[in-house]
């Protein structure tokens, strides 16, 4: 097997120069539509939770060991993983309330993006370059929400393409790339993915180096592996936090429940789909030829985006700085875009985004999705004395803690475990209606709050031992008599 096969070109062509007035734009671009979609990057229950816990480590200047807010794991073990994320967005909640927090998380992506943006152009002509960050987007758009993940999405790119710096110039990462990984660590769990995509760039890395240089690059890589362990661990909970990462990774059926650990669903056409095919088409019609390693990675990419939709953004992102190379092989560089052009954009960039700024607070985009907010609902059941533990929605667990309501379960899954998780949502669809019963009495439930799309609610109506007090659009709550 010839070495191109496995690596591709050797050595790769120069790096182009970057117009950073083109980078500028681009991420100008990228936070104007985000922040003015802010109604969907705050479309999400969990996002509650994150800047409560956030204002509690502020407030406390403390970080939790336990768990403090739901009835059913009252000091059960629990820690705040994400906390650095979480502590940004409630300052960003101070300083402008939700509109604060998604001027936040577009911010975020904005500088990814831009990031992103810089290494692609630095590798690819500027048109295929385009394609890849819009299609890229396109992707991360539907899971682009004001949660940790975001938050640290700068950091994940600005990782990958120092990895890739080093595997395609045949060396070891340079150590001054060791404190993003504290920083990632700190953010967000998909820190683990950083240091598992060492392992295949490693081999590319040797592979690349002359043959006298492999020994000293293997052990460059496997110092900077270890190193890398041991940055993660520089974090208030230690190497706990990697303990965590596998908690969560290991939740098993409890993903199927949640909509961003699903499997992608293809019976209606997303942009997913219309990327992936697009993507094959334009490979198999311009003869792209990628090399074996990386056609591993990418293969092992796109089967975590099929299996769990969350990870599409990862095959977005990563896939596109790894195709990149050989994109540029295949097709002859353009003319640059006019500078005039170029500058104008990148001229008007701060004034687009502080005007979509501006815009978002004072028309009230920013507001968190109401069908994640009972208020109505907890008003009357607090009218009509209901007491004792409650038994909530899963998506309504998230603002119940900023009520200071302790859930029967909420966004914090690896708090409660797979088997918990799977066997409530079990009961309350009633797949096991023995299971409801039992749920009802062994966590001596007093109330409960539900959707009204809710099996069980239909139950509950029927039962002597139950009243409806409660029913809207939102949520319906029934008290014990």
């Amino acid at each position: 097997m010839r070495i191109e096969s496995l690596i591709g070109p050797t050595p790769l062509p120069a790096p182009r120069a970057v117009d950073m007035r083109l980078v500028l734009a681009i991420g100008a671009g990228v936070y104007g539509l985000f922040v003015l979609l802010a109604g969907s990057l705050l479309n999400d229950p969990d996002s509650h939770w994150h800047v409560f816990v956030g204002e509690e480590i502020l407030r406390n200047r403390a970080f939790p060991w336990t768990d403090g807010y739901s009835h059913t794991m009252p000091g059960s073990f629990w820690i705040a993983k994400e906390w650095l994320s979480q502590v940004a967005m409630a300052l960003a909640f101070r300083a402008g309330g939700w509109t604060g927090v998604a001027a936040l998380a577009a911010a975020a992506a904005a500088l990814a993006f831009m990031i992103l943006a810089h290494a692609l152009l630095r590798r690819l002509d500027w048109r295929p370059a385009l394609v890849l960050i819009g299609a890229a987007v396109a992707l991360s758009a539907p899971h682009a929400l004001a949660r940790p993940h975001l938050i640290a999405l700068p950091v994940l790119v600005a990782w990958v393409v120092g990895l890739l710096d080093a595997a395609e110039t045949g060396r070891a990462p340079g150590l001054r790339l060791l404190p993003l990984m504290t920083l990632w660590a700190n953010l967000h769990g998909s820190f683990m993915f950083g240091l598992a995509l060492g392992a295949p760039l490693a081999l590319e890395a040797m592979v690349r180096a002359a043959p006298a240089d492999r020994p000293r690059v293997f052990f460059g890589w496997a110092l900077f592996g270890l190193l890398a362990v041991g940055f993660a661990c520089i974090h208030p909970y230690g190497p706990e936090v990697i303990l965590a990462a596998f908690r969560v990774l290991g939740l098993d059926q409890a993903q199927a429940a949640i909509i961003e650990w699903r499997a992608h669903d293809f019976s209606r056409i997303e942009p997913f789909e219309l990327v992936l095919l697009g993507g094959f088409a334009l490979a198999l019609a311009f003869g792209i030829q990628v090399p074996l390693l990386r056609v591993i990675v990418i293969v092992g990419l796109t089967h975590m985006a099929l299996a769990h939709v969350r990870h599409q953004t990862l095959l977005a992102i990563v896939g596109a700085l790894l195709l990149a190379p050989a994109i540029a092989a295949r097709l002859a560089p353009r003319p640059p875009p006019a500078p005039g052009r170029a500058a104008m954009a990148g001229l008007a960039a701060p004034a687009v985004d502080s005007a979509a700024t501006v815009a978002t607070g004072s028309l009230g985009l920013a507001r968190p999705n109401p069908r994640y907010i009972p208020s109505a609902a907890l008003t009357a059941a607090r009218a009509a004395g209901a007491t004792g533990p409650v038994l909530n929605d899963y998506a309504f667990g998230g603002w119940l803690i900023t009520q200071g309501v302790p859930t029967f379960f909420d966004g914090r899954t690896e708090l409660y475990g797979g088997p918990f998780v799977v066997r409530t949502l079990r009961a309350l669809d009633l797949s096991e209606i023995d299971g409801l019963m039992t749920l009802l009495d062994r966590h001596r439930i007093g109330w409960t709050l539900l959707t009204p799309q809710t099996p069980a609610v239909a139950l509950l109506d029927r039962l002597p031992d139950w009243r409806r007090v409660h029913g809207d659009g939102v949520a319906v709550v029934h008290v014990r008599r």
